[in-house]
């Protein structure tokens, strides 16, 4: 039995004001760019390496904050393997073993099957059964029950050398690993992962889950966040989410053709 440790990084849409735009996919909000992983034995050695980077085609276009806290540009992903072809050699990285799929945050596994299920890949081919490494290292580093905390800060306070940049798929998966080697507990059980549920139908009205929206930025942070960020989130995410400054697209001018200006002189 392996254990696959794996991160993923991500691209979404953005409002640019110039050149080709993409609007938001609700079926894969979060295009994956890079996968990164390392497979692990029964005894957490790290045994072999995935790397990825991957061309995008929901978002062809960077954002912005993404560019920004991978160092990845467009240019690095140009002529790159297609999503369907990176996930085909996942599959063949983690090999016919029985396998369980260990994350930090539940974030990646999620994203993980919505781009499967959004290219119309066999999600079957893939193990259903999954780790969240997170809890383990809030549990082992005696955090306040409910509070996240950080890769970056969990590998500080363990005490874990820093050799390589946070933010790279591959990087951030040895990282994990590292992590799970020390504050895995003594009885692994995993949990099941059925990424169908992913498509069903969701309730008309739905709840802000403000414990995950919280946890999001103080994962990418790295810090706790005061009363008053958390304030400007929520608020932030409502005017968001009701769509309160969306604009309509200004109406185009009429253009005239070749024929109707020699008519008019």
């Amino acid at each position: 039995m392996h254990y696959i440790v794996l991160d993923l990084e991500f691209n979404q849409s953005f409002p640019f004001k110039t050149g080709k735009k993409t609007e938001p996919v609700a079926e894969c909000p979060f295009e994956i760019i890079q996968i990164g992983a390392v497979k692990l034995n029964e005894n957490f050695d790290i045994l072999e390496e995935f790397n990825y980077m991957i061309r995008p085609q929901i978002y062809p276009r960077l954002h912005p904050f993404v560019e920004k806290i991978t160092g990845i540009r467009e240019d690095d992903l140009k002529g790159q393997p297609s999503f369907p072809e990176a996930y085909e050699a996942f599959l063949r990285f983690i090999g016919k073993e029985d396998a369980i799929l260990c994350t930090w945050g539940p974030d990646d596994i999620k994203s993980l099957f919505r781009n499967i299920l959004y290219y119309n890949l066999d999600a079957d081919a893939l193990t259903d059964q999954y780790l969240n490494i997170q809890p383990f290292a809030s549990t082992y580093l005696h955090q306040e029950a409910g509070k996240a905390i950080g890769l970056k800060n969990a590998v500080t306070e363990l005490g874990i050398e820093i050799q390589e940049a946070f933010h790279n798929a591959l990087n951030d998966a040895v990282y994990t690993a590292k992590i799970f080697r020390i504050v895995h507990p003594e009885t692994i059980t995993p949990d099941i992962f059925q990424p169908l549920t992913m498509l069903a139908k969701k309730p008309k009205r739905l709840r802000t889950d403000k414990k995950a929206l919280f946890q999001h930025f103080m994962a990418q942070l790295n810090r706790e966040l005061t009363e008053s960020e958390k304030k400007l989130i929520k608020a932030a995410y409502t005017l968001g989410r009701n769509h309160a400054y969306d604009m309509a697209p200004a109406p185009k001018k009429h253009k005239e053709s070749k024929t109707e200006s020699k008519k008019k002189s």
